[in-house]
């Protein structure tokens, strides 16, 4: 029994003594964690730097179609990210006349092995260069300003001196009465990165290198798209439904079991086909065919039981027949000159008679 407790004692000093030195070792302290940029700003690449100009003074809007671009006012700053295919040459034109009236274009470079018309326009080259290891010193005013451009391009312009210049990576000069800044990259202005460095000091050097009260942000318009607004305002609902149809396709889908047999085919017999073709000619018409074919059926049967059946005079025929089946002279006279339309009562008669004919004489050959 002492012995445990000497153990338990011991152990338990071992831990105290390990918490002692966990607490004097490591000091709690708050750390930074990246999470991404989320609602507005994941859609809107330049959402900080229309803040921060706002912040500075100045009206900041995103234009987000290609309308709006033709409709902007004098003497204002335009900043052009890459990936802006969809200007025609017109409307490159009309965007340097506006620079050409008083007007800032910021421009950035397109992808290598991108056309990009509006830097050809402004007759700026891209050429591969270097990614600089640290942000380059920028010269701005009497200040150097850390800047950083994380590109290996290289851009070169050199028809004119530059007003500002980071390297070969960022020219402004003159166009008309209003000032183009080229840039390989704007990865100084964009959300999150805008704070590091100088990047903030710089944006504005550039914002306030010409009278502007506006900031105006082209950022590659989107075409509406259906499934992408029903993916991101309703996909609960999208979810919901897909699962209802598989369920209902589950419900009315057949079951896995034996393969049925296939049912025989359907075998009619001789009186239905020729019910049919009865109904057929009745139905068309046709009844003065179906007098005459039961009369000459019924007169040859006569003819093969009485060979001279067939050279008998009328009067005689007509005996033998009304003899045979216990009619009038008249209704046999009647019967064997029957043809040609007549009323359903005499259709009926005439094919009673026919039928008792062959009803005979089956009962005389048996």
């Amino acid at each position: 029994m002492k012995g445990r407790l000497l153990v338990a004692a011991g152990v338990l000093a071992a831990a105290t003594l390990g918490v002692l030195w966990f607490l004097s070792a490591y000091e709690r302290v708050p750390a930074r964690e990246w999470v991404g940029p989320s609602g507005e700003a994941r859609l809107r690449q330049f959402l900080a730097a229309e803040r921060f100009a706002e912040r500075m003074g100045l009206s900041a809007r995103e234009l987000r179609s290609l309308p709006e671009l033709d409709a902007l006012e004098p003497g204002g700053v335009l900043l052009m990210p890459n990936r802006r295919q969809a200007l025609e040459p017109a409307r490159v034109t009309r965007i340097l006349a506006w620079v050409a009236a008083g007007g800032h274009l910021v421009a950035e470079a397109e992808y290598p092995g991108v056309g990009d018309p509006l830097f050809d326009a402004l007759a700026v080259a891209r050429e591969s260069g270097k990614v600089p290891q640290k942000p380059l010193a920028v010269e701005v005013r009497g200040r150097k300003l850390a800047v950083t451009f994380p590109d290996a391009a290289a851009l070169k312009r050199g028809d004119a001196a530059a007003r500002l210049r980071a390297g070969d990576k960022l020219y402004s000069f003159e166009r008309g009465k209003g000032m183009v800044t080229v840039a390989t990259s704007l990865h100084f202005a964009r959300n999150g990165l805008i704070g590091q460095h100088d990047h903030a000091a710089f944006l504005w050097a550039l914002l306030e290198a010409t009278p502007a009260q506006e900031l105006r942000v082209f950022f590659r318009p989107e075409r509406l798209s259906l499934w992408g607004f029903l993916v991101s305002h309703a996909l609960p609902a999208l979810a919901a439904g897909a699962l209802l149809l598989a369920a209902w396709l589950w419900r009315i889908a057949p079951r896995f079991g034996p393969v049925a047999p296939d049912a025989p085919p359907a075998r009619r017999r001789l009186l239905d086909h020729l019910r049919a073709s009865g109904r057929y000619f009745w139905a068309n018409g046709l009844r003065a065919r179906l007098v005459t074919a039961a009369r000459d059926a019924a007169l040859r049967r006569i003819a093969r039981a009485q060979p001279d059946f067939a050279v008998a005079p009328q009067a005689e025929r007509a005996a033998r027949l009304a003899s045979l089946i216990q009619i009038s002279n008249e209704d046999a006279t009647r019967f064997i000159g029957a043809g040609g339309a007549m009323r359903g009562a005499d259709f009926i008669r005439v094919t009673q008679h026919a039928q008792r004919i062959h009803s005979a004489l089956e009962k005389g050959d048996k």
